[in-house]
């Protein structure tokens, strides 16, 4: 990326989402206000695992953040994001990388290879 733009690493983002260090939290802010900042689904997904396994936000408020961080940052195929995030507090089941190929499959129509039978059910039924 180049100039204005910059890409936020999950770190960046548990910061401004967490705002447990607020020297952080200032900076991430202010680099989200004068940049045009953008996170990956890689970085999405990361940040998700560490929520739900450190932190132990539950799902719903996971999402809550997700669709609240979509206005204020760029994500990077965020339809595929918005669509994950319908099932991924309704199907326990399904990790969120699961619902992120749920959300490929369900917007982009790309085919998903998978011995998963979780998420063969899943896909079956779009």
């Amino acid at each position: 990326m180049e100039g204005n733009k910059c890409l936020l690493d999950a770190n960046a983002v548990l910061r401004f989402l967490l705002r447990d260090n607020e020297e952080q939290f200032i900076y991430i802010r202010k680099m989200i206000r004068t940049k045009s900042c953008h996170v990956t689904l890689e970085v999405l997904a990361e940040v998700c695992y560490v929520l739900e396994g450190l932190y132990q936000v539950s799902r719903e408020d996971i999402i809550s953040s997700f669709r609240k961080l979509n206005n204020d940052i760029i994500i990077l195929y965020a339809d595929v994001l918005l669509r994950a995030l319908e099932i991924f507090d309704k199907t326990p089941k399904l990790d969120f990388v699961d619902c992120l190929l749920y959300g490929y499959k369900k917007e982009k129509g790309i085919s998903i290879i998978t011995f998963d039978k979780k998420l063969q059910k899943r896909l079956e039924n779009i």
